[in-house]
């Protein structure tokens, strides 16, 4: 059991002489500079296609109110009432002048 605590009890400091060397090494510190850089411009594009994103939702709902047809009560035309009319008195006519004949 003192054997395990003693072992434990070196690892441990070895383990923060590992992160003192570390934390005073100038590799390391560029190394985690440029990782909080390259998250940073990240977060950045992500913002970015997050806005891209609103903007095309907004276009694409105006673009579907244009694309939807419009329904127009349907009317008569005059022309369309008058051929119907003109028809009736032809075939008004044409029963007159045959039982005329008859």
């Amino acid at each position: 059991m003192v054997a395990k605590r003693m072992v434990l009890g070196q690892l441990a400091s070895v383990g923060e002489g590992a992160f003192e060397r570390l934390a005073q090494s100038q590799v390391a510190r560029q190394a985690v500079e440029s990782a909080l850089q390259a998250k940073e411009r990240v977060e950045k594009l992500v913002k970015g296609f997050e806005a891209l994103e609103v903007r095309m939702a907004a276009v694409e709902k105006r673009l579907d109110a244009l694309e939807k047809p419009k329904r127009a009560p349907a009317r008569k035309t005059t022309a369309a009432r008058k051929t119907t009319t003109a028809s009736k008195k032809t075939t008004t006519a044409r029963k007159t002048a045959s039982t005329k004949k008859s």
